[in-house]
């Protein structure tokens, strides 16, 4: 198994059939996902699929159950620097500043993008295609209640503690929690979807405009916030 993979205290085999959805449901997406075309993708017998799952549903719910396991090993609660945590966290999840192709979002050991899959990662397309599930299925509504209430908890916990610490000021931490959740899973949204790209560059602006101009003690949003729309004007004119 690849030395830098997160465990999330899986067997061998059972790793191997998370890695070989991933592939699959990021070539055939969740419509057209089957026991047929994972197996495809999984390099032992096809029957070792059925004696680990019944069917593809017990499959997918199993998978779903890995990804958030390896989602919330992204961010730690008791990282020794709350707000590089915060800074690390954000830059995984975003696109680097500049190129909207690629993102740090894949956890270590996770596959590389198969063909045909575009410049969105398996692990993003993987986490899009089974959150839209959630409107119709309570089970995948509730795996994903419970990852996003655990991310809003863990971000909100680094916050808190950075305003103990003295280095951020005095601020509703879930309220502010939720806010960068809220870019984050904007960003995600239109990068799998490729509907409108440019939010990304704004989403990516809004989250270091919190971290940078918002959230530390001593900063002055209102100052930042003018020399932003002060440097817009500037280029517009230009």
């Amino acid at each position: 198994m690849d030395d830098d993979r997160i465990d999330t205290g899986r067997s061998e085999t059972e790793q191997a059939i998370m890695d070989a959805t991933l592939r699959a449901l990021a070539k055939h997406g969740y419509a057209d996902l089957s026991i047929k075309n994972i197996g495809t993708e999984f390099e032992k017998s096809t029957s070792l699929l059925y004696y680990h799952y019944e069917n593809k549903d017990e499959l997918l719910l199993a998978f779903l159950d890995y990804i958030i396991d390896l989602f919330v090993e992204t961010i730690d609660p008791e990282a020794d620097d709350p707000d590089a945590e915060l800074r690390n966290f954000v830059e995984y999840v975003l696109p680097p500043e500049g190129d909207l192709s690629t993102c740090e979002s894949v956890p270590p050991g996770v596959p590389e993008p198969v063909a045909d899959s575009g410049s969105v990662d398996p692990f993003q397309r993987a986490i899009f295609e089974l959150r839209t599930q959630t409107v119709h299925d309570e089970q995948y509504r509730k795996k994903f209640r419970r990852m996003e209430t655990h991310m809003v908890e863990t971000v909100a916990t680094l916050i808190a503690r950075e305003m103990e610490s003295g280095h951020y000021r005095e601020m509703n931490a879930e309220m502010m929690a939720e806010n960068l959740m809220a870019f984050l899973f904007r960003s995600l949204d239109v990068r799998v979807t490729g509907t409108r790209l440019e939010s990304a560059y704004a989403m990516r602006d809004s989250v270091y405009f919190l971290l940078d101009n918002v959230m530390p003690k001593g900063s002055h949003p209102g100052e930042a916030a003018a020399r932003d729309a002060d440097g817009n004007d500037a280029d517009y004119d230009g």
